[in-house]
């Protein structure tokens, strides 16, 4: 399969997404309407065309190198991936069921999800380190996004906290905040052991990807988790997530796609370099 097909699909995925989103903030369905069941279908069918691609890249990742790096990459963002969804799925909320820990957070099936998006995003942050690693042998590439996040996550755990919260979703809310807060760091991190500026087109759309994933998360913290007193500023906030959030993970999965073609092009440059055309 060639590399521009699993981009183009990636373009088709975000685009189905885009328009569920669009077309639900401008009230022509509604998650809780009628239309409920037919919106959360089509969600699975994005979540689902998601994994197979990001499925699809491994295998060509496999297929294309026997770096046991980029392998390696490529096994970890499909893992992230899988996780995550099943993270997806509890955010449906299916049972549509509020205030199951307390009375304070409605919308506290959401931190049931953490337990899939950490394991996820941890793994995530696995690939982003070892990518960067394959840039640059400064270790302050990750260290600094490392307390840069943490700090950040912290800072806005205590901005959005609410004073009732119970113990439960305060700890693991704020854990993951310090954790996503790490991966948006990670994707700046990224980019800038690719060069800065001077990165490429798809290191500049991966680093974003990363950069996207945390942005959706403080997305749902603020507003979705912890918005208008508990009780979120919902189904809004839920349509302009899924919009961030499938973004990021279109751009992400490719992370390993990426370091696959950025290797051969680097490899042939140098063979170029060494018998120049007379």
């Amino acid at each position: 399969m060639k590399s521009v097909i699993l981009v183009r699909i990636s373009c088709i995925i975000f685009s189905l997404a885009l328009i569920d989103a669009i077309g639900a903030l401008l009230g022509f369905w509604s998650i809780e309407g009628y239309e409920r069941d037919i919106i959360l279908t089509i969600e699975s069918v994005v979540l689902i065309s998601l994994l197979i691609n990001s499925l699809m890249v491994k295998r060509w990742v496999v297929g294309s190198t026997n770096d046991r790096a980029f392998i390696k990459i490529a096994w970890l963002s499909f893992l992230a991936l899988c996780f995550c969804l099943l993270g997806d799925v509890t955010n449906f909320n299916l049972p549509e069921t509020f205030y199951r820990y307390e009375s304070v957070i409605k919308h506290d099936y959401l931190v049931d999800s953490i337990f899939f998006f950490l394991p996820g995003y941890t793994l995530l942050l696995l690939a982003g380190f070892r990518a960067i690693e394959l840039n640059t042998i400064d270790k302050r590439f990750i260290r600094y996004p490392v307390v840069a996040g943490s700090v950040v996550g912290v800072l806005s755990m205590v901005m959005m906290h609410l004073p009732d919260t119970g113990w439960f979703i305060t700890i693991s809310t704020g854990i993951y905040a310090m954790l996503i807060g790490v991966v948006g760091f990670t994707g700046l991190a990224f980019i800038l052991s690719c060069g800065g500026l001077k990165a490429s087109k798809g290191e500049l759309l991966v680093g974003i990807g990363f950069i996207l994933a945390a942005v959706a998360d403080a997305i749902i913290g603020n507003f979705w988790i912890y918005g208008n007193q508990g009780e979120g500023v919902y189904p809004q906030v839920r349509y302009l997530n899924w919009m961030v959030y499938i973004a990021s993970q279109c751009l992400v999965i490719h992370l390993p796609h990426l370091l696959v073609i950025n290797s051969k092009y680097s490899r042939d440059k140098k063979q170029q370099d060494y018998n120049p055309v007379t």
